[in-house]
């Protein structure tokens, strides 16, 4: 089973470049009430102006009603203290002894107060990881590590028309420039096309 400790570890380390990581020590929301192993970990994206913080509750205990009941409880309150929009980004990472695969599945279905994901017996740190929203960036098969996925995407549209290929670098700064989306598709239309009437 995974430990919280090495759980922690790998979100640190998943949120390198990607996002502003607050120690869990830092963090001034209330504990659980159930006797149960815990931690909380709150991440803003960075260069992302106006980004909000996710917060995720990681809790480790023995399969038993009480103890799930205990965790949604605990999942409530940090709900009812966080500032809107924050509620929406509350997360629970649930390390739950001995849960079988189906009782897993229900738990995560269960969006009452939070999303949650539920560790699997024998599943690596990285599987679970992948299966939140801290997934790996790196497209399948790859072992590179990290990439930005925009940079990924328009890579495989250089593969399939050779022709954008100069455009690339002023597209990827348009598409990461913050503009609205009407604005951003009248200069790649500029930028690709000059200033011709295309309609």
């Amino acid at each position: 089973m995974i430990e919280i400790s090495e759980l922690v570890s790998a979100i640190q380390q998943r949120a390198q470049g990607r996002y502003d990581v607050c120690a869990p020590q830092a963090i001034d929301l209330p504990a659980p009430l159930a006797k149960m192993e815990f931690e909380t970990i709150q991440l803003k994206r960075v260069n992302q102006q106006g980004a909000g913080w996710r917060t995720v509750l990681i809790a480790a205990f023995p399969f038993e009603l009480a103890n799930i009941q205990g965790a949604f409880r605990w999942a409530a309150d940090v709900r009812d203290m966080l500032p809107e929009p924050q509620t929406a980004d509350l997360y629970m990472f649930l390390l739950i002894e001995d849960v079988d695969s189906e009782d897993a599945a229900r738990l995560e279905t269960d969006d009452r107060f939070c999303r949650k994901v539920v560790a699997r017996e024998q599943e690596s740190v990285s599987s679970f990881l992948d299966r939140s929203f801290l997934a790996s960036l790196a497209p399948a098969g790859s072992s590179d590590g990290i990439t930005d996925p925009l940079l990924a995407a328009l890579e495989s549209l250089k593969k399939a028309h050779s022709w954008v290929e100069p455009h690339l670098p002023e597209w990827h700064g348009l598409l990461l420039s913050g503009r609205a989306g009407a604005d951003i598709a009248d200069a790649l239309k500029r930028v690709t096309y000059g200033d011709e009437d295309f309609k």
